[in-house]
This record gives C-alpha cells, sequence and structure tokens, in this order.
C-alpha cells in the first residue's frame, strides 16, 4: 500500500491520528521499500522530520505536525 493510500485510508477514520498515520507508514515501509527511510537527526531545524522518501532527485524530509490528517499539509524539510 503506497503512502497517498495509507493518508486516504486514515482520513476515512475519526479516530486516526498523526502518530496512526505514521504507525502505518512504518509498518507498511520501513525496511521493505528502499526509497523509505527513518531520518537522520538534524539540528537546529523548525519542524522535525519524521520520515524520509528517496527519488532519483534525491532525499526529501517530510514532517507530520500536529493535525496533518485534519489540514493535510506536508511539510518540505531542508537535507
Amino acid at each position: 500500500m503506497g503512502i497517498m493510500s495509507i493518508l486516504e485510508e486514515e482520513c476515512m477514520f475519526p479516530k486516526a491520528s498523526d502518530k496512526t498515520f505514521l504507525a502505518k507508514l512504518y509498518e507498511n515501509h520501513m525496511g521493505k521499500s528502499p526509497n523509505f527511510q527513518k531520518p537522520k537527526p538534524v539540528k537546529n531545524v523548525r519542524f522535525e522530520p519524521h520520515f524520509e522518501v528517496v527519488h532519483y532527485a534525491g532525499t526529501v524530509c517530510f514532517g507530520l505536525q500536529c493535525c496533518f490528517l485534519q489540514y493535510p499539509f506536508i511539510y518540505f524539510l531542508p537535507n
């Protein structure tokens, strides 16, 4: 199941949260997909990264901040 499919599924359930979304991402992708990674610790950033996606242009960090499922904005974090 892809990242967007998991997000769509989580948005259908009223008790879903950012934590349950992240848990499902790790459950479905961690160690199973070389393009999904746990982020490396980063200092002095405004938002903490929660997962990374590796693609042809490089690695992109994503942060799930408060109320991500209610307001589905993805925060891109600098590498």
